[in-house]
């Protein structure tokens, strides 16, 4: 940097930390919003198990249970 003036030195300078806190700041609220969204989306309940909170069916137990299997054809 020879022939610069000293003012000239800090505005270099300045421009380089002024280009690494935009960077940095871009990063910083990118990462809150993907927070954000992956927070918003977890809690939507469609996109939740559709057997959350139930207790599935053991159908080979029941089988050997001597209970009839379930019906799952859609003709009535």
């Amino acid at each position: 940097m020879e022939g610069l003036t000293e003012l000239q030195r800090v505005n270099v300078m300045g421009r380089n930390d002024l280009l690494s806190s935009l960077n940095l700041g871009t990063l910083v609220v990118g990462v809150v919003i993907l927070i954000a969204a992956l927070l918003y989306f977890m809690r939507k309940r469609s996109n939740r198990h559709s057997m959350d909170g139930r207790q599935e069916r053991n159908v080979g137990a029941d089988l050997d249970a001597g209970k009839k299997a379930p019906d799952h054809s859609r003709r009535s």
